[in-house]
């Protein structure tokens, strides 16, 4: 983590471990020394440390520690010729800087966080080494807290205040992703905030496993996992390639901490948590926070979708979505986002439209599944009748034939319903509207061809209507019809897809 502490928060940072027998000092993971097969010890912060009263590299006067993390100590320093300028200094812990790709990554941190010039990311001021040649990165000194530690003393936030967060924090990542740079690691503790806590400036830190994009090399090998899995999109947790939009999903997994208290896997073994993130959904806001309202929480499920693909297509996207929920400054701001080209900028303009149409999704869906599951049931009753003759399977005895053959068919489907669909608003969205369509289809079509062949009997002479065969034709026809549809609905999906993977930057 880039340096961001307060001095009021150091008392209750954990500190780093030393070894009694040679004096190294070793990250808070550490239990014993490597070298020497002892006890590491713990380090009086302000009394056993090498570092504080030196000067660095003649400029930086370290003065005290506010903070320890897994890749370094951070500290309070001085500039020795400007003495009003307060510094924070991290310094790579020893024992590690013995290891090339943790330096390569320790100095990439500095590298990528200094590419990007925003006043919601922390300014670096400087990389250099001390005179062993451990490397340490100076940056602006932060006074305030980091949201996880917000969100620890205060349980949960309102959507206002979490939009006014995460907008922050898209604006700077959408400059950091034009430049090829994905973080991999948002989460709250890499939120920091300062200023006035009531409408706090959200600063982006610890770049310590982005990535620069660059097609020639790579940081991080496919296949290689890293990040926290609480917040990890499921494709960077399968090792996979990622693109901006596994950062879109850690926000939308930062703002379900934010609004419901708790993180979206809430699993402190690392193992069992990422087996969560790739086989299972977290639960619903709404089931946790029934006040939410519906809409934003379609926003919030549609960024963290499973699939990169079902997400928001890029950060100004997902932020036009979160710009309805916040009252525009001024009026020419409000006409500014209502006329954009953007669809998810006019869906999410209003909300009350976006939570009606969440609401009616699962009533929509219970209707529809009805209505098909008779018309199947009504031409499974017709062909059983056709195939075992009227005599021997008539009437009531034929529907219940017909209900016996769809039974397991439909446990299965309302299972997926239940598992895939029902607690996921996005998705229940698009499963309503494609019931809808193929329903309507199959009811037209087994209307009409029904009227034909009616028709075409008369014209014969006969008034028994169609029969045999003919009796069961609309109902095969109907099927086709709601199948034809299906198809159709999936294809205008995938090349949707496929557009918004052909205009990604990554």
């Amino acid at each position: 983590m880039l340096p961001a502490m307060s001095p009021g928060e150091q008392d209750r940072t954990v500190l780093p471990r030393r070894c009694p027998t040679c004096g190294e000092h070793f990250p808070l993971d550490y239990k014993v020394c490597p070298r020497h097969a002892v006890e590491l010890v713990g380090v009086d912060s302000q009394t056993d440390d090498p570092y504080i009263g030196s000067t660095l590299a003649e400029t930086y006067r370290i003065e005290a520690v506010i903070g320890d993390g897994g890749m370094g100590r951070v500290y309070e320093a001085k500039h020795a010729r400007l003495p009003g300028r307060t510094v924070a200094v991290k310094i790579l812990h020893r024992v590690l800087a013995s290891d090339p790709e943790v330096v390569s990554r320790f100095r990439r941190e500095a590298e990528i966080a200094g590419t990007i010039e925003h006043p919601n990311v922390v300014q670096i001021h400087d990389v250099d080494q001390t005179i062993d040649g451990t490397p340490f990165i100076v940056c602006e000194r932060l006074v305030g807290e980091d949201l996880g530690q917000h969100l620890d003393r205060v349980g949960r936030i309102g959507v206002r205040e979490t939009v006014h967060i995460l907008r922050q924090a898209a604006a700077v990542l959408m400059v950091a992703h034009s430049r090829g740079v994905i973080h991999r690691d948002l989460k709250p503790t890499n939120l920091f905030l300062v200023g006035d806590p009531a409408n706090p400036t959200v600063k982006l830190i610890d770049f310590g496993i982005a990535k620069l994009h660059d097609p020639k090399a790579s940081q991080t090998q496919t296949g290689m996992i890293m990040g926290t899995p609480a917040y990890m999109a499921p494709e960077q947790a399968r090792g996979s390639k990622v693109d901006g939009r596994a950062d879109l999903y850690a926000l939308g997994a930062i703002a379900y901490r934010c609004v419901t208290g708790r993180p979206p896997f809430d699993i402190d073994d690392a193992a069992a948590a990422l087996h969560a993130v790739l086989t299972s959904e977290p639960p619903r806001p709404r089931a946790i926070l029934r006040e939410l309202p519906e809409a934003f929480e379609m926003v919030l499920q549609r960024a963290m979708a499973r699939e990169p693909s079902q997400r928001y297509a890029d950060l100004e996207e997902f932020d036009a979505a979160l710009a309805a929920f916040v009252a525009p400054a001024n009026p020419t701001e409000a006409v500014a986002l209502r006329a954009s080209t953007s669809l998810a900028a006019r869906t999410a303009t209003d909300i009350d439209e976006l939570s009606a149409v969440a609401r009616r999704a699962r009533p929509e869906i219970a209707a529809y599944s009805g209505i098909g599951a008779a018309l199947l049931i009504g031409g499974l009753a017709d062909v059983l009748a056709l195939i075992f003759s009227a005599s021997s399977l008539a009437g009531g005895l034929a529907v219940a034939a017909a209900i016996g053959v769809a039974a397991t068919p439909g446990y299965l489907y309302v299972r997926y319903l239940q598992r895939e669909v029902w607690s996921n608003s996005p998705r229940a969205v698009a499963w309503a509207r494609s019931l809808a369509a193929m329903v309507s289809a199959a009811g037209m079509v087994y209307a009409a061809s029904f009227l034909c062949l009616r028709l075409l009997d008369l014209s014969l002479g006969s008034g028994d209507g169609p029969g045999g065969w003919g009796r069961i034709t609309p109902w095969v026809l109907a099927l086709g019809a709601a199948g034809a549809v299906w198809r159709l609905r999936q294809q205008a999906r995938s090349t949707r897809e496929e557009a918004a993977l052909s205009i990604s930057v990554f």
